[in-house]
């Protein structure tokens, strides 16, 4: 797939990747530290499997179409992203097979055996390097977004006001993750911080401004139109 098909790309990898993340690496986290029993991990990874896959969908066909390549329309990016999810179909049984490796570290912890931890390192290099593949599609995508956004400059002022704001009030009043007794340390709040702003609040601002822009220039011409 060449830049067009960058869309897909996005779509497919957090389509993937939100699956591993939700019901391997979070139900893993939470039962070696004591938050969730190894029985209930049984329920809980293939639930959180399911919505992490869904999440990762919606989230990397949303951020596929705001970051699409320039000159490729909204309803072309749209299509490339259907067919990136056509795409994940059969790769979320390989993201359910590498869950399943993940989900074996607890069972390390309490009884070991070589065999379950081959299968689980297996499972944590794979499931990493499909996160990290997805980060690396869905940076791209927002450098494209702001290369094509008229307000940049000022968007990205807002961006790292917006950082330093949430980093501040996490490290004050560190986040307790939901679900847990658990609760970020410094270095997590200021990671958690920068995450929230690069993958919640920077996609807000750019729809926002985009919304602006658009309201304040309706009959603007060239660039996208039809997008």
């Amino acid at each position: 797939m060449g830049s067009v098909g960058s869309c897909a790309r996005v779509t497919l990898s957090w389509t993937v990747a939100g699956g591993i993340a939700g019901g391997g690496i979070v139900v893993s986290l939470l039962t070696l530290a004591g938050s969730v029993s190894p029985g209930f991990q049984l329920l809980a990874a293939p639930i959180l499997f399911l919505i992490g896959t869904a999440l990762g969908f919606m989230h990397g066909a949303g951020l596929a179409t705001v970051g699409r390549p320039v000159g490729l329309t909204r309803g072309g990016a749209i299509r490339r992203c259907l067919l990136g999810g056509l795409m994940a179909i059969p790769a979320v049984a390989i993201g359910w097979i590498v869950t399943a490796g993940i989900s074996l570290t607890a069972a390390i912890v309490h009884e070991y055996r070589a065999s379950l931890l081959v299968l689980s390192l297996g499972g944590w290099i794979f499931g990493l390097a499909l996160c990290g593949w997805a980060v690396y599609e869905g940076v791209i995508a927002v450098r494209r977004a702001v290369e094509r956004w008229p307000e940049s400059r000022a968007g990205s002022v807002l961006a790292v006001g917006l950082l330093v704001v949430l980093s501040a009030l996490f490290v004050r009043y560190p986040p307790q993750i939901v679900g847990t007794g658990l609760r970020v340390n410094g270095l997590g709040a200021v990671a958690l911080a920068a995450g929230a702003t690069l993958w919640i609040g920077f996609p807000l601002l750019i729809l926002v401004l985009h919304l602006t822009q658009s309201r304040l220039m309706p009959h603007s011409g060239g660039g996208e139109v039809g997008t």
